[in-house]
């Protein structure tokens, strides 16, 4: 579920999220993104435009308590307050990051610890700077861009709560005509699924995390910067790549991090460093969940147990992506994707659309699931009942190498003759016209072939349903 759709927006006010420039977060799952430092420094929301320089104050204390420190033990009352201001904890009510329940796991005791250790030696080389507590993914071994994120959040936690209530207050969201809403204390709304409140973020201070979970690809955070990369060039070369992640941190911890004419060369780059805004249309992920969202406001997702067959399941959940895409308006959604984005986006849209038909109904579905001969698009099984789903679009031009030679090799990995083939029609009509002749041929000659679904998502002349709303006057919860 959507922050959107838990607050009741109508169809006319649906992205005005997008409208405002907010983020529209899943309540019951962590969205893949973090709060990027430097997003933060360029921003001119209000609410954030002295976040940065509040980040780097609290840092800046902190490395002074560590330098003051005569010992990294709690015995020193120093280190005891340093400790304390490194409680950093998931900001659950935000939504991001890669946990699997509810609640992250955030910043544990040991993890506190191990990095205060860390920390404290660097200060007593002499580096004091408050960005060198930006990059502590870099050096610090079970710190990923998530961790990182959760101290940020905790950091700035009261200009995000600031920022979430003058959103609520344009959106009308109040106790008085909310009525329907959990409303905390201090005014906040509760998210139904976590013991947090909802927290709202602006799309431009997020940006991606790294494909490696946790920073186990070091080179994913470290090499984003240049001075860094030169100085790994420079001492080690090419033996660079056969390390281990964990090798690779404590190298940049003892050779960087703890040199302070090294860690001053560092930190100097990255002061210089610049970071786009993230392109949200560019993110196969984020676009299959508006794509989701859109079409639960025109078909029916309400799934009734049936007990159906994988095959029979499959072709269910297809039959509401065709339905959506032809009847509702949905080829309009579709044909504004980013070309790049497109198929993977549709993909992973049947995917999250097919979630709950079929956990109602007891199958198994996985997307991309690798058993050695390549990844098909969607498997949906009970045991040894198994469906492969295979989705391209007309523009893809392996539309045919799909059909005829992809999804059958799949098919024998996966020792099942359950086969199904989406072609999604985006304005290629020789290419439509070949694979039905193919097919009907097969089916003449009795050839064994995948089941063909064609859905037709071809422009049509009307104004793209993509477009940004007129701002709400008001709203209707």
């Amino acid at each position: 579920m959507f922050v959107s759709e838990y607050l009741g927006l109508n169809s006319r006010q649906f992205d005005v999220f997008v409208d405002l420039g907010v983020f529209d977060a899943s309540l019951d799952k962590d969205s893949h993104f973090f709060i990027n430092v430097i997003r933060l420094k360029k921003t001119e929301i209000p609410e954030f435009a002295a976040a940065y320089k509040h980040l780097n104050k609290h840092f800046s204390d902190l490395a002074t308590l560590l330098n003051v420190a005569d010992v990294p033990s709690e015995k020193d009352k120093m280190y005891r307050a340093a400790k304390k201001a490194s409680q950093f904890h998931e900001v659950n009510g935000i939504n991001l990051g890669f946990a699997k329940s509810q609640h992250g796991a955030g910043w544990g005791e040991a993890l506190i610890e191990q990095f205060l250790q860390d920390a404290y030696e660097i200060v007593k080389k002499g580096s004091m700077q408050p960005e060198l507590f930006h990059l502590v993914g870099i050096f610090e071994d079970n710190v990923g861009g998530d961790r990182v994120s959760d101290m940020i959040a905790t950091i700035i936690e009261p200009e995000i709560k600031k920022y979430t209530l003058r959103i609520m207050g344009e959106l009308g969201l109040s106790r008085e005509n909310c009525s329907h809403l959990v409303f905390r204390e201090d005014g906040l709304i509760q998210n139904p699924f976590k013991k947090a409140p909802i927290l709202l973020l602006p799309m431009e201070i997020l940006h991606k995390l790294p494909i490696a979970k946790n920073w186990d690809d070091v080179d994913t955070a470290a090499f984003e910067n240049n001075i860094i990369r030169q100085e790994i060039n420079i001492e080690i070369g090419t033996e660079w790549e056969k390390w281990a992640a964990a090798d690779k941190k404590r190298y940049f911890l003892q050779n960087i991090f703890m040199n302070p004419e090294a860690c001053e060369r560092v930190i100097a780059g990255y002061k210089k460093e610049d970071l786009t805004a993230l392109d949200f249309s560019e993110d196969a992920d984020y676009i299959a969940e508006l794509l989701l969202k859109k079409t639960k406001l025109a078909v029916d997702f309400s799934a009734k147990e049936s007990s159906p067959s994988s095959f029979d399941a499959a072709m269910h959940v297809i039959g509401i992506l065709k339905d959506w895409v032809e009847n509702n308006r949905g080829w309009a959604e579709i044909q504004n994707v980013s070309t790049q984005t497109r198929e993977k986006a549709v993909q992973k849209y049947m995917h999250l659309g097919a979630k709950d038909y079929v956990k109602t109904n007891n199958i198994d579905i996985s997307f991309e699931p690798n058993e050695g001969r390549g990844p098909v698009d969607i498997k949906l099984s009970r045991g040894n009942d198994k469906t492969l789903v295979e989705i391209k679009l007309s523009s893809n031009s392996q539309y045919l190498h799909g059909y005829e030679t992809q999804l059958k090799e799949y098919g024998a990995a996966e020792q099942t003759e359950n086969l199904i083939y989406v072609l999604l029609d985006v304005g290629n009509p020789e290419r439509v016209k070949k694979i039905t002749e193919i097919h009907n041929n097969n089916l003449e000659k009795g050839i064994e072939c995948p089941e063909l679904v064609i859905i037709d998502a071809k422009a049509r002349n009307a104004a793209s349903t993509f477009e940004l709303p007129e701002k709400a006057e008001s709203t209707d919860c």
